[in-house]
């Protein structure tokens, strides 16, 4: 009897064993989701000298898809991502995208094509740990230095693995060793992709609601530029009281690997905010130091969020780089709308590039349509020439 329950046991085992694999593989799909994104834009850049005034309309459609989970032991899950973004041209290419050979005109760094934008498997084990193996879109504190440029239609993501570790409640640590940054000039062309080895790591402590202290270290080891590789260690403080919110963030940058120059460099940024009324004010001191040979860089960050909407500082020039701006924010009857004035100048040889007026308009018609416009005046002095830029956008999420 004992020796017929076993055999009885041996054999239903793969069967038993076989459905609850089909039953885990079952719900690993139907537990996936499927979302579409589309956002237009149009964008208009009005350079004076020797370029044409560009003109991009383009079309970004997104789809998304997260798989359910796959439960591998207690308390351990694998799930997959997979992100794809195709940009189409509605209209003219007159303007230069850095791949269509249209240089007599502006640049609009929006390219058409399709592009893998992520493709990722989480290993989740317990509830404060995710490896994250694969391309990915990493966007660590303000993105003033890791970010994925959202901005522009064809996002900057990255290959290689992360691993995000919650300690406590207060207290959380990001990794991530990186390959390949995969970026905005994408999907073809010579500046599509960045390889090198990037390791970086963020601390985060929330010492309050309304305070957070980040430590951060980027170490950047580029095969192409190698003259761009360095390390960069900060510290970014937010915080908030009595109606004041504020940022203090601190760092200094050093050659490292294969760079030529040998240098040390300091970068700050200070921001101070307060309401009067409905409308906030902030005020914006920032500084990319540099030793009159070399300049503090932040080669991986969503730059379009500094410095300006006209984006004339993408690269810090030689200089250095001071910039101090005034934003107000406020409502206009259901939209959101906010005015800046920025002033750059040279951290070394007292040279003022120019100024810039910028100014936005959001309005949000419904849970799944938002609109925007926006526009950016530079007046150039000693850096760039005089240049207006407008953009009208449409984003649709069903």
């Amino acid at each position: 009897m004992k020796r017929a329950l076993l055999l009885a046991t041996l054999a239903t085992a793969p069967l038993t064993i076989c459905h609850a694999a089909a039953t885990e593989a079952a719900q690993f799909w139907q537990d996936s989701t499927v979302k579409w994104n589309f956002r237009y834009r149009l964008e208009q850049v009005q350079p004076d000298g020797a370029l044409a005034d560009a003109l991009a309309s383009t079309l970004r459609s997104r789809l998304t898809v997260n798989s359910g989970q796959w439960t591998l032991a207690t308390n351990q899950s694998l799930s997959a991502l997979i992100e794809a973004d195709h940009v189409a041209l509605l209209g003219g290419d007159s303007y230069n995208s850095t791949v269509n050979g249209q240089s007599r005109y502006a640049t609009i760094a929006d390219p058409d094509g399709l592009d893998l934008n992520q493709a990722a498997l989480l290993f989740k084990a317990g509830s404060n740990s995710l490896i994250t193996i694969g391309r990915q879109r990493l966007n660590f504190g303000d993105q003033r230095f890791i970010g994925s440029v959202g901005w522009r239609q064809n996002e900057q993501t990255f290959d290689g693995i992360r691993l995000s570790q919650q300690f406590s409640p207060t207290l959380q640590l990001d990794m991530a060793s990186l390959h390949n940054a995969n970026r905005v000039f994408g999907p073809d062309g010579a500046n599509a992709d960045l390889h090198g080895r990037f390791n970086l790591a963020q601390a985060q402590w929330t010492m309050a609601a309304d305070q957070v202290l980040q430590g951060y270290f980027y170490d950047l080891d580029f095969d192409t530029v190698s003259a761009r590789s360095a390390g960069t260690t900060g510290l970014d403080y937010k915080g908030g009281a009595r109606g004041f919110k504020w940022q203090a963030a601190l760092a200094r940058q050093h050659d490292a690997h294969a760079a030529l120059a040998d240098y040390e460099l300091n970068y700050h940024r200070f921001e101070l905010s307060y309401p009067l009324g409905k409308v906030t004010v902030k005020g914006i001191l920032e500084r990319l130091g540099s030793d009159g040979q070399n300049a503090f860089q932040t080669p991986f960050a969503t730059l379009h969020a500094f410095n300006g909407f006209a984006d004339m500082f993408l690269t810090t020039p030689v200089k250095g780089l001071r910039e101090q701006a005034v934003q107000l924010a406020f409502p206009v009857q259901k939209a959101k709308a906010t005015l800046s004035w920025h002033r750059f100048h040279s951290d070394v040889a007292s040279l003022h590039y120019g100024n810039e007026l910028d100014a936005s308009l959001a309005y949000e018609l419904s849970s799944q349509w938002q609109l925007l416009g926006k526009v950016a005046f530079y007046q150039a002095d000693t850096l760039q020439a005089d240049t207006r830029k407008f953009w009208l956008m449409a984003t649709y999420q069903p």
